[in-house]
C-alpha cells in the first residue's frame, strides 16, 4: 500500500503533458562571478501546476535574497554577505498551485539541489548497435527471457520453443555487453534457473550469430541472513538478495518467514564469480505510525550468517500524524514540524500536501537529521499568491535516509548524484494531520 501512496504523489507531478514554462523567464542572473549558484532540476516536474507563473529559489525566508531559476535550470547569486550554509527554498508558481520545497544547510559555492523525481525519467536509449542471435540450452520446457547487460545498453526478446533468440543491442554507442538469461518468462518472479554469455562486443549495427547461452545456473543455493532490531517494525517482510554485474542490474530473489531466513541464489560460479550479491531486508509498513517501513541493505558476508540490523524509526512529533479515518492534528500559525531518527541518519523529508483543493500549497522539506525541526515561513508577496499554509486536512509523510558508510549529507547536493551504499537504509511512514487555529 505505501508504495502505491508514493507512487500516486510522484505520477501527479511527473504524468501528463508537460507545460512549457513561460517564454519570459530568463536564464539566471548575471554573467560572471557569483558567489553562490543553485542548479535544480525542477523545471523538467511541473506538470501538475498546470500554467507555469515560474520558478524562484530563496536564501531563507527570501527577504533579502531571492532569483528566478533559469530555463538553463541554474539560479546564480552575487553578494558577497552570502557565506557559509544555506537554506534554499525552491517555489514553483503554478495556476492555482504552489509548491516549495526547502533544504537546510547545504555547503558550498556550487550546488545541486534535486526534486527527487528524476527517477521516473527514462527516453530514447540512442540507435541500434548490434543483433545478436542464438540459441539457449538447458531449457526445461518453458521459453526464457535473454536481456542484454551493459551500461548504457538495453535490448530484450524471448525465446522460440526450440530456444533460438534474436535480440537487438540499443545504446548512444558501441561497446561490450553480456547476455543474461532467465527461466521466468510469465512475472511471476519465480526464477528456477539462470545463464550467462560475457565479453560479446556490439557497434556499428552488425549482427553476431552462433551465440549459445547455456541455462546451467540453478537457484539451489541458500544465502542465510540475521535481521534484528526488528521489534519496533512488527513483522518482517520481506528478505531479498539482489545480483548484479559491475553497476548493472540482473535479478533479485526474496523469501519471507521468521528470521533467521534463507534466501535462494546460484553457485557464483564461471562466469557468474564475479557478479555481486546485496542483502536487503523490508520491514513494517508505512500506514504504521509508530515506525513505518524500513528497508535496511547489508553486503553479504564471506562466509556463514550476514547480520542485517535495521535502524530505529523515524518518528514525526509535530504535526501529531494520525490515520485517514481518524487523522492527527497541530496548530497552523507558528507550527514547527519537528521530528527524531536514528542517530546514523544522513537525512530526512517530511511533505506536506493540502487535501481540501484550490489555492494549495504543498511543502517539502530535506534536512540533516540532527536539526530536529523546521518552521515553514511566509512566502514573499512577490514570489506566491498563496503565502502560508491553509488550515485543514493534510497528507503526511516522513522518511530518513542513511547513505552508507564513508558518505554524509552534502554528497546529496554534488554534481554527481549520491549513490547508496551497500549498508544504506531509509524509513517511510505517512498519515494525516489537520492543521487549524
Amino acid at each position: 500500500m505505501h508504495r502505491l501512496i508514493v507512487l500516486a504523489v510522484l505520477l501527479c507531478v511527473a504524468c501528463g503533458d508537460k507545460t512549457d514554462p513561460p517564454t519570459h523567464t530568463p536564464d539566471a542572473g548575471p554573467e560572471g562571478p557569483a558567489t553562490l549558484i543553485v542548479h535544480s532540476d525542477w523545471w523538467d516536474f511541473v506538470a501538475g501546476l498546470g500554467d507555469m507563473q515560474g520558478i524562484t529559489v530563496l536564501l531563507g525566508d527570501g527577504s533579502r535574497f531571492r532569483q528566478p531559476l533559469g530555463r538553463d535550470g541554474i539560479a546564480r547569486f552575487h553578494d558577497a554577505a552570502i557565506t557559509g550554509p544555506q537554506d534554499i527554498t525552491v517555489v514553483m508558481v503554478g495556476d492555482g498551485k504552489v509548491w516549495a520545497s526547502t533544504t537546510l544547510n547545504v555547503e558550498g559555492s556550487e550546488v545541486w539541489v534535486r526534486s527527487g523525481f528524476a527517477l521516473l525519467g527514462g527516453g530514447f536509449q540512442g540507435s541500434r548497435q548490434a543483433t545478436l542471435t542464438g540459441r539457449v540450452t538447458n531449457l526445461s520446457g518453458r521459453p526464457a527471457q535473454v536481456r542484454v547487460v551493459g551500461e548504457g545498453f538495453s535490448g530484450i526478446d524471448n525465446t522460440e520453443a526450440d530456444g533460438t533468440f534474436s535480440v537487438d543491442v540499443w545504446s548512444k554507442t558501441a561497446g561490450q555487453v553480456a547476455l543474461f538469461v532467465t527461466d521466468n518468462t510469465d512475472h511471476s518472479g519465480q526464477v528456477s534457473a539462470v545463464g550467462l554469455l560475457r565479453d560479446i562486443a556490439v557497434g556499428e549495427g552488425r549482427t553476431v550469430s552462433g551465440l549459445v547461452i547455456p541455462l546451467d545456473h540453478p537457484l539451489d543455493q541458500r544465502l542465510p541472513v540475521e535481521v534484528t532490531n526488528l521489534q519496533p517494525y512488527g513483522a518482517l517482510t520481506d528478505v531479498t538478495a539482489t545480483f548484479t554485474l559491475g553497476s548493472e542490474y540482473l535479478f533479485t530473489t526474496s523469501t519471507t518467514g521468521a528470521t533467521p531466513i534463507e534466501v535462494p541464489a546460484m553457485a557464483r560460479t564461471p562466469p557468474f564469480d564475479t557478479v555481486a550479491v546485496h542483502l536487503s531486508a523490508t520491514a513494517g509498513s508505512s500506514e504504521r505510525l509508530s515506525s513505518g517501513r524500513v528497508t535496511a541493505y547489508a553486503p553479504l558476508s564471506a562466509g556463514g550468517v550476514t547480520p542485517l540490523a535495521l535502524p530505529a524509526p523515524m518518528t514525526l512529533t509535530t504535526p501529531t500524524p494520525g490515520t485517514e479515518a481518524a487523522p492527527g492534528s497541530g496548530a497552523r500559525s507558528g507550527m514547527a514540524l519537528s521530528w527524531s531518527a536514528d542517530p546514523s541518519a544522513h537525512s530526512v523529508t517530511m511533505r506536506l500536501r493540502p487535501q481540501q483543493g484550490e489555492p494549495e500549497l504543498v511543502w517539502y522539506v530535506t534536512a540533516p537529521a540532527t536539526v530536529g525541526s523546521f518552521t515553514p515561513f511566509t512566502l514573499p508577496t512577490e514570489v506566491s499568491p498563496q503565502r502560508e499554509l491553509s488550515e485543514g486536512r493534510y497528507f503526511v509523510q516522513w522518511s530518513s535516509r542513511f547513505l552508507g558508510m564513508g558518505r554524509g549529507y552534502q554528497d546529496l547536493y554534488q554534481e554527481a548524484p549520491a549513490v547508496n551504499g551497500p549498508d544504506a537504509w531509509d524509513t517511510n511512514a505517512y498519515g494525516y494531520s489537520v492543521l487549524q487555529d
